[in-house]
C-alpha cells in the first residue's frame, strides 16, 4: 500500500478526531501489516510525516490539519536592543517583545515592550549597564511601578530572570522564546500588564493555536515550571470548547 492510501486510510478511520495518539496510529496500521513490528510500524510513520502526510502536534501526537512553526522575524528594534546589551552578561540572553503579540492577534499597537530575560545572578549586573542606553528600563516591575511609571511609557525595556527549562529558539544570533514559552509568559504578564495595554491573553491562546502548531505537552511543561499549569490547561479547554 503506497503512503498517500495509507494516509487516506487513516483520516477515515479517525475522521472525528482532530488528534489521534502514537497508540492509536500504531495499532490502526498493525491491521494492514501484521508482519510488522512496533517499531518498524513507527519508522512507517515517521515516513507519513517525512512525505507531509500526517503533521506532529506533540509527543505521540499527530493530526492532519497542517499549522506552520512559528517561527518570527526579529523587529529592528529589537535586534538593536539585543545587539547592544548582550555583552553587558556572558550568560545568555533571550528577547522577545510585544510586536510578537501583535503578530499573533493581526493587530498594531501603538505601544511596544521589549523583554529581556537573563539568568538571575547577571540580572542586576545588565540593569546597571543598561542605564546608558536612551530607552527606559525597569528590572522586574511590581504592579505599582508598572502602574505609575511603564505603561504610559510608549517604548520600554523590561529586564526579567531567565527560567530554567524555558523553551527556546535561535532566530540567526538571537535567542528567543518559542511560541509555547511566549505564552506562558504572556498569561504570567496578562493581568498587571498585558491588559491594561489592549491584550487580551484569550485571544492571544485562541489566536495561537488556531494559526499556528502549538506543542501542548511543550507549552504545559513550562506551565508547570511556572506553576500555572492548572490555568493554563483550564485556559486551553475554554478555548477548544468555543
Amino acid at each position: 500500500m503506497r503512503n498517500i492510501e495509507l494516509a487516506f486510510a487513516i483520516k477515515e478511520k479517525f475522521s472525528k478526531q482532530t488528534v489521534i495518539t502514537s497508540k492509536e496510529l500504531v495499532l490502526f496500521l498493525s491491521t494492514f501489516f501484521p508482519e510488522l513490528s512496533t517499531s518498524t510500524i513507527s519508522w512507517k510513520i515517521n515516513q507519513l510525516k517525512a512525505e507531509n502526510l500526517i503533521y506532529q502536534t506533540g509527543r505521540g501526537l499527530y493530526t492532519f490539519d497542517f499549522k506552520p512553526e512559528f517561527n518570527p522575524e526579529v523587529n529592528l528594534k529589537t535586534k538593536r536592543i539585543y545587539n547592544k546589551t548582550k555583552s553587558f552578561v556572558s550568560s545568555e540572553l533571550v528577547v522577545w517583545d510585544t510586536e510578537i503579540l501583535d503578530l499573533i492577534l493581526e493587530k498594531e499597537s501603538e505601544k511596544r515592550t521589549t523583554f529581556l530575560l537573563v539568568q538571575k545572578d547577571d540580572l542586576a549586573e545588565l540593569f546597571n549597564q543598561m542605564q546608558s542606553i536612551s530607552k527606559p528600563v525597569y528590572l522586574e516591575p511590581n504592579i505599582e511601578i508598572i502602574q505609575r511609571y511603564i505603561l504610559p511609557q510608549n517604548d520600554v525595556i523590561l529586564l526579567y530572570s531567565l527560567i530554567s527549562e524555558t523553551p527556546l529558539q535561535h532566530n540567526g544570533d538571537y535567542i528567543l522564546p518559542t511560541l509555547e514559552g511566549v505564552l506562558v509568559n504572556a498569561w504570567l504578564l496578562s493581568e498587571n500588564y498585558l491588559k491594561p495595554l489592549g491584550y487580551s491573553i484569550e485571544g492571544i491562546f485562541e489566536s495561537a493555536f488556531k494559526k499556528y502548531n502549538v506543542n501542548k505537552n511543550k507549552l504545559l511543561r513550562y506551565a508547570a515550571r511556572r506553576d500555572q499549569r492548572k490555568e493554563i490547561e483550564q485556559l486551553i479547554q475554554t478555548i477548544n470548547n468555543d
